[in-house]
């Protein structure tokens, strides 16, 4: 039941005029925030989950996404970083996700808590708004529309069991459920009159922990401070992301009915059938996204990757209850009985499938830019006084010559095996259990040369995944993270 009330949670969220841009060939989109952004703490933050989704989904619409978050990062950050760190220029469209550290003590609180608490708080609100409309002139001053822009409400959720007596969180941040909804409802307000994207992440995300039926979220969703999204919850910010930018979509839907097949977004021919038998070739404009194991233990609880990852097989007329493989060129990938294959099946996260195994190369080499990514934020981190501020300005500078170097290679690598991936004809059959079926029903189309030609970029992709894995486990070993 739960899984069937996340499917419909956020379909028709109240974006209302203010729809997230388009991304187009060739922008740089730069993602501006603190530590949800940053996202120091996390394995995978959720600007990495929408460029894997963008890479593999387009692989024509090259793009380029630049995490600018800092954990710890006001609004007056974000200002001060605009003109110091190089990562910030060359920018077609910019995301701006701030507000919980521009939270002032007034709403740490109950509102009794302070004498002049109220119109303390209007204050800080229009402290904010000010410092949102320095940040949209500053882009506008360098080329970046208004209508290119998009701000975010909060990312933070929250539940009963986290709130004390005092109505404040528990926890070592007592910011309350009041300062979260005041600080999104500016945003929402700012959005509005000012023409620009928003991206709704606070209303859903306490939908999200309402629907999980009183149970703790730590795990599910949050850290263990209560305050900082997981790995999980990162994924779902970036479901949230795409659904209200309105580019989900299929890699490709196949439909056979009564001797006819029909596709969309793939090209398939050679359609041949017999008894307890069918295949036919098969080609998809777009790959899966990459699925790692953090995607698998996120579907866990918030039923995700049908959102985000669907390539689907619909056939009609096989015998509802028997019970048929489905092979891909010669290989087995899954079962499914007869009525799953009239309603339609989802292969595009089964291990198995040669497209996800690629996909998953594509994400190895994501990987690895994200730890270039890291190593190079947290650089700017300690320009600041969010971090150390032990790191000079012509220190900034070398790390991001180094940085875009390693970046750039990384994201040309990653397009060039997605566009080499999809010229692949694939031969697909579906064979009833205990039935026989001729051997071209297991035959390759023919020479994949492509696929060969593509074995030194996944090389290239294991070890960027060794280099993330050798940084996670530096990063655990240093123990708890910053706000």
């Amino acid at each position: 039941m739960r899984r069937f009330l996340l499917y419909f949670l956020t379909l028709g969220l109240l974006t209302g005029n203010n729809q997230i841009p388009d991304f187009q060939k060739g922008d740089v989109i730069g993602f501006w925030g603190d530590s949800i952004t940053h996202a120091e703490y996390s394995e995978v933050n959720y600007t990495h989950v929408l460029y894997n989704y963008y890479v593999t989904h387009m692989p024509e619409e090259e793009i380029e996404l630049r995490n600018l978050g800092v954990g710890g990062a006001q609004l007056r950050h974000g200002l001060e970083l605009y003109e110091k760190d190089p990562m910030s220029k060359g920018l077609d469209k910019a995301v701006l996700e701030y507000g919980i550290n521009d939270l002032k003590k007034y709403f740490y609180e109950t509102p009794e808590s302070y004498a002049d608490g109220a119109e303390a708080r209007e204050d800080n609100l229009e402290e904010y708004q000010g410092n949102l409309s320095a940040f949209l002139e500053k882009l506008q001053e360098d080329g970046v529309e208004k209508a290119d822009v998009s701000i975010a409400t909060l990312p933070i959720p929250y539940d009963a069991s986290t709130i004390g007596e005092t109505g404040a969180l528990k926890g070592p941040q007592y910011r309350t459920p009041e300062g979260f909804e005041r600080m999104s409802e500016t945003a929402r307000k700012y959005a509005e009159q000012q023409g620009i994207g928003l991206i709704e992440f606070h209303k859903p995300l306490l939908e999200l922990t309402e629907s999980l039926g009183g149970e703790d979220p730590v795990g599910k969703l949050l850290c263990e401070d209560r305050m900082h999204l997981n790995t999980s919850g990162q994924i779902y910010l970036s479901y949230l992301f795409l659904e209200q930018q309105g580019v989900l979509k299929d890699v490709s839907k196949v439909e056979i009915k009564e001797g006819r097949i029909h596709s969309e977004d793939a090209e398939v021919s050679h359609l041949r059938q017999g008894e307890g038998y069918l295949y036919y070739d098969y080609r998809a404009d777009r790959l899966p996204m990459g699925i790692s194991e953090e995607y698998r233990e996120a579907d866990k609880d918030l039923n995700i990757l049908d959102k985000l990852n669907r390539e689907i097989i619909q056939v009609q007329g096989l015998k509802e209850d028997a019970v048929y493989d489905i092979y891909i060129t010669g290989k087995q990938i899954g079962s499914y009985s007869g009525r799953e294959f009239n309603e339609g099946v989802n292969i595009a996260n089964l291990e198995g499938n040669p497209a996800q195994q690629w996909a998953a190369a594509i994400e190895g080499m994501n990987r690895g830019r994200r730890v270039a990514e890291l190593a190079y934020r947290k650089k700017v981190q300690d320009f600041t006084d969010c971090g150390s501020g032990a790191v000079t300005e012509a220190e900034i500078l070398e790390a991001f010559e180094a940085w875009h170097k390693e970046d750039q290679a990384y994201r040309q690598d990653m397009y060039q095996l997605a566009r080499q991936e999809i010229e692949i004809t694939e031969r697909i059959a579906i064979v009833q259990q205990g039935a026989a079926a001729p051997e071209d029903a297991f035959a390759a189309p023919g020479k994949s040369y492509k696929r060969m030609a593509a074995a030194g970029l996944a090389a290239a992709a294991v070890m960027g995944g060794c280099l993330f894995c050798v940084w996670r486990r530096r990063r655990r070993k240093m123990g708890s993270t910053q706000s």
